[in-house]
């Protein structure tokens, strides 16, 4: 039996080392008490119990009764089945509360009024991150866009971006130099027009040599005209909110304009 070995497998269900030592002695010698453990593993009694009661929480050992007084055991290894269990329940709640616990928290007023964070990104491989990073919209996302995603991202990985919009249900809105409104050359993702809307802005009154995006509480922006592609996102809801407006104002005015041309 290579000890070290099944100890590293206990340890990725979630077991320290101590514990996986403690369970894997009882599993080969039976039944022992606290102070039998603590002499023969050479650990502190204090430790030992409450090592004793994770281990029991864990159903992988149980108190045994006897004669010569109380004694802990190893649980049969097919215990080790529970813990999977467990830990697929929890992750399954887990999943089904982060939505709503992430949107209390950050409406803490001490959150929303001191938190400004700026997040720095390089390359292109930086631009895919922030991309992808857009996918976390709640329900839209505003944009200043200069050149499409397929010039900055590669169309293989932007037309994976979009697929996964559409999949969540994040409507893109965006404001461009370039008037190419209901010509979607650019994709082949199914449903994009459902999922994206864009006008045209002359130059005389909005020029756009970034992209810049808004949603949630976070304002992109990137770079890409330079030899090395460079990006920054700055989280913060008042900023973000201040952006937005700004963006629906210049919508108007786009929105207009287009109607009167045509």
């Amino acid at each position: 039996m290579n000890k070290d070995n099944i100890i590293q497998k206990l340890k990725k269900f979630g077991l320290n080392e101590i514990e996986a030592k403690i369970y894997l002695y009882l599993l080969k010698h039976g039944a022992k008490s606290a102070l039998e453990l603590s002499r023969e593993l050479d650990l502190n009694r204090t430790r030992i119990y409450r090592y004793k009661e994770k281990l029991i929480n864990k159903k992988l050992i149980e108190d045994s009764v006897t004669k010569w007084g109380k004694k802990f055991k190893a649980t049969n290894p097919k215990f080790l089945q529970l813990v999977i269990q467990q830990n697929e329940d929890s992750l399954k709640t887990q999943k089904e509360i982060i939505p709503s616990l992430l949107d209390d928290l950050i409406k803490l007023p001490n959150f929303i009024e001191n938190e400004f964070e700026v997040k720095h990104y390089r390359k292109k491989e930086g631009l895919k991150q922030m991309f992808w990073n857009q996918l976390n919209a709640k329900k839209e996302i505003l944009a200043f866009s200069f050149e499409t995603k397929n010039e900055n991202a590669g169309k293989k990985f932007a037309e994976k971006v979009r697929f996964e919009q559409v999949k969540r249900g994040i409507k893109l809105y965006e404001l461009e130099n370039v008037d190419d409104r209901g010509n979607f050359w650019y994709t082949d993702v199914p449903r994009w027009n459902e999922y994206y809307d864009s006008y045209p802005i002359p130059k005389n009154i909005l020029e756009i040599n970034q992209i810049i995006s808004i949603f949630n509480d976070t304002v992109s922006i990137m770079n890409s005209s330079h030899a090395e592609p460079v990006g920054v996102e700055i989280i913060n809801s008042f900023y973000a909110k201040s952006m937005r407006q700004m963006f629906w104002e210049f919508w108007k005015i786009a929105k207009e304009n287009y109607s009167k041309s045509k």
